[in-house]
């Protein structure tokens, strides 16, 4: 009876320590390949060199075509930061229109914080857009 008892046990214990393995092991093959996986939604930055690069091995680009590649890519950003420019006003009054509610959802108390918090939050806003707004590639160093 005790031997019967035993190998339950045991047969038990193999079963859930083989469980906790292939599930384990999904997990880990599940990691992988999520991490493999191209980003799907758009953070809002162009990374440029990704794109070269990934351009570049896609349609097997010559080394002789990248000077126009990057006359193309120059030029098209060029237009975003005019068009960036042109709205920007636009946003700008959206944002304070914002701030304004959120104003008036706050206390006295909250108000200097909140303050304080904004002019944070522009500052890193400013170092960010200048982050992304590299030199084009004609006056960037080889």
């Amino acid at each position: 009876m005790i031997e019967t008892r035993a190998k339950v046990g045991l047969a038990f214990l193999v079963v859930f320590l083989l469980g906790f393995a292939a599930g384990a092991l999904s997990w880990s093959a599940y990691s992988r390949r999520r991490e493999a996986m191209p980003q799907a939604v758009w953070t809002g930055k162009f990374n440029r060199e990704r794109y070269v690069q990934e351009l570049t091995e896609a349609v097997r680009l010559q080394p002789a075509q990248m000077g126009a590649l990057n006359a193309a890519l120059d030029e098209t950003r060029e237009e975003f930061l005019a068009l960036r420019k042109r709205l920007q006003p636009q946003f700008e009054e959206v944002r304070q229109r914002a701030r304004q509610r959120i104003r008036g959802v706050l206390n006295a108390e909250q108000q200097p914080r909140f303050e304080a918090f904004v002019k944070r939050w522009d500052e890193e806003r400013r170092v960010q857009e200048q982050a992304a707004s590299p030199p084009p590639a004609s006056e960037r160093k080889p």
